[in-house]
């Protein structure tokens, strides 16, 4: 992000923190500017209608600089993440799991599978690493003097959105449609809201990854590169797609429901 939006972005967060009992001189203090960068930054604000006053230099956020916030925190969440990856990267040693048997000096790619980091000797990426230590197929292995940047594309979502109880629950759902969906998605990670789709998940003896703190879990699992099923039990749907769009995240909805599938 721009240097002058990132401070807008603190501008609008002071005033949604403090409103309206907020100043421009309050706000230069807190941010560490002057109160004249302040004020350029408010008059901006104001004539794009994401600010407006209430007199005696008091502001407010409006709806659209409400959206806008939203909008901004989301792209910061994508900067950080980055800038975050970018620091690990100067760890002294990484962890990571052996695709294959390596030794000590060996030189390693890196790559993401289901969201954990692996290494191999034969699967070329641009990224590459020295083995720490001896190892096994499947051991944890240090790594260090790491070089080039791991690609991690962000995962796709596919919400199953199952039928509440009151609909007739699991005694309506196509399991064949469901089955068919996750014979399509082998390596997804499995989210499941609400008692209707545990018990569906049960009943085809599917062990969910992610059974609590949904939303969050399910973000965290895509930005880390994994594609995820959710089962979501009829208006829960709702709240697991307000964070999903949040995030800037693909997905698909689909209906379980056997009339929505004939």
């Amino acid at each position: 992000m721009k240097k002058r939006n990132i401070t807008e972005f603190q501008i609008l967060s002071e005033i949604v923190r403090k409103q309206p009992h907020i100043k421009q001189k309050e706000i230069a203090e807190v941010l560490g500017i002057t109160v004249q960068g302040v004020s350029e930054h408010v008059r901006s604000l104001a004539k794009n209608g994401f600010i407006k006053s209430r007199g005696r230099g008091e502001y407010v956020i409006t709806d659209m600089g409400m959206e806008h916030l939203k909008l901004w925190i989301g792209d910061f969440k994508d900067y950080l993440s980055e800038v975050n990856q970018n620091l690990y990267r100067y760890k002294d040693t990484w962890p990571a799991i052996a695709n294959e048997d390596v030794k000590k000096g060996d030189k390693v790619y890196l790559y993401m599978h289901k969201g954990l980091m692996y290494i191999s000797k034969t699967k070329t990426t641009e990224a590459s690493a020295i083995v720490y230590e001896d190892g096994k197929k499947g051991d944890d292995i240090s790594i260090h003097e790491l070089e080039g940047y791991v690609d991690v594309r962000k995962g796709k979502v596919i919400v199953l959105k199952i039928p509440p109880k009151v609909k007739g629950g699991t005694s309506v759902v196509n399991v064949e449609f469901v089955k068919k969906i996750m014979g399509e998605n082998p390596d997804a990670v499995i989210a499941t809201m609400g008692t209707v789709s545990a018990v569906l998940l049960h009943k085809l003896d599917i062990k969910p990854d992610i059974r609590f703190g949904v939303s969050s879990g399910i973000t965290n699992a895509c930005t880390r590169g994994c594609d995820v099923i959710a089962f979501v039990t009829g208006k829960m749907t709702e709240n697991v797609l307000n964070e999903i769009d949040k995030n800037k995240i693909s997905y698909t909805i689909l209906d379980a429901e056997l009339e929505s599938n004939d």
